[in-house]
Order: structure tokens, then C-alpha cells, then sequence
């Protein structure tokens, strides 16, 4: 069993996870999961990660992160509205990860830097930023 849920990419309750995972799915697999280029590892998203899957709608944060993650996960489910034009906010969390973030040159998705997870997820609590990709145990 495990002993932590696996990653997850966290957004605001109601951003648009459609759009989200439409932006994401024309980035290569090759260049969303690798690392090596920016001289830093897990980058966003973990370098093991091999796929992204769109969760069912019917999934629950508490379903999927247990119940430990609930009253986090819960924090970001404010009610905030919808990022203007369909326009993702990604956050990011370091240096490297800004570059390779800015790398992916999506037209629909921002980058903006913080200093940690906890800054970004007060970014995305606070309209700053639409999403983040953590680790389930940073959350």
C-alpha cells in the first residue's frame, strides 16, 4: 500500500480542469515529465511520471488524496472565479522550474514564480495562479 497518495495537479474549484488537461495533453509527454534540460529533477511534475490521466468528475479530492490532504485540498475550493480569455496560471516553485515552464511556450498558460508550495497555493487562493503540480506529500 502506499503511504502517500500520488501526484496531483491542484486547481481552483472552479477553473476549468477541461481546459486544464487540454493545455497539458499538447505538451509531449517527453517534455512535461523530463527534468534533465533545466538541470534540476521532478520539475514541475515528477521525471517518473509517464502519463497524465484525467480524473472521472465524480472523483473527490477526499477520494483521491485521503483523507489526511482533505483540509488542504478543501482551502483551495474558495469559489474564485475562472481565469479571464481561458488563461492557465501555472505556478512554479523554483528557478529551474520557471525555465522549464516558460520552455513549454503554450500559448494558453502563464508561469508565475513562487517560493514554495505554500506560497503558491496561497497564489491560487488569492486569484494569483490557477494551478500547481505537487507531490502528495507537500500538500
Amino acid at each position: 500500500l502506499l503511504k502517500e497518495p500520488r501526484h496531483a495537479v491542484i486547481s481552483r474549484k472552479d477553473a476549468d480542469s477541461e481546459q486544464i488537461y487540454k493545455v497539458l495533453k499538447l505538451i509531449p509527454d517527453s517534455d512535461l515529465f523530463s527534468s534533465a534540460a533545466f538541470g534540476g529533477k521532478d520539475l514541475m511534475f515528477s521525471d517518473a511520471a509517464t502519463e497524465l490521466i484525467e480524473l472521472p468528475k465524480i472523483t473527490d479530492s477526499f477520494l483521491y488524496l485521503r483523507e489526511d490532504y482533505h483540509e488542504a485540498m478543501h482551502a483551495l475550493k474558495a469559489g474564485n472565479p475562472p481565469a479571464p480569455d481561458g488563461k492557465i496560471e501555472w505556478c512554479t516553485i523554483s528557478h529551474a522550474e520557471q525555465q522549464k515552464c516558460d520552455s513549454l511556450q503554450i500559448p494558453r498558460m502563464e508561469c508565475r514564480r513562487a517560493s514554495s508550495v505554500d506560497e503558491c497555493i496561497q497564489k491560487i487562493m488569492r486569484k494569483e495562479a490557477d494551478a500547481i503540480a505537487v507531490d502528495g506529500g507537500q500538500v
